[in-house]
């Protein structure tokens, strides 16, 4: 097995800050606080963890969103931190999402 290219960065600092956390580690350490409240399942997506962050912020969620999407496919699920929990319906949009739906999330318990 090789090495993985998944990083987790919620301990990571600026270099150049002192003890600044960096804005991936703040966005990773957000996700994992939405998923281990207890909100609806609405707000366990992307565009709702997007949404929910964005609103903290404010700022747009859809300028975070490429960041939530990839914090989740590339580093919390590869690493079996997060996992998808279910799919929510939807009415509207692509074809192909409205038959697969749109998945949701939580955090694992992973003990390794």
């Amino acid at each position: 097995m090789g090495k993985s290219n998944t990083k987790l960065a919620i301990f990571d600092t600026f270099k150049t800050k002192g003890s600044g956390l960096t804005g991936e580690a703040n966005r990773q350490r957000a996700i994992i606080t939405i998923l281990a409240s207890n909100v609806n399942y609405v707000e366990k997506t992307r565009t709702g963890i997007s949404q929910r962050i964005a609103k903290k912020h404010g700022v747009a969620w859809k300028n975070i969103y490429s960041g939530i999407f990839r914090d989740l496919d590339e580093i919390l699920i590869p690493m079996g931190i997060a996992k998808e929990h279910g799919r929510l319906p939807m009415k509207r949009g692509p074809k192909a999402l409205q038959e697969l739906g749109i998945p949701y999330y939580h955090l694992t318990k992973k003990v390794s």
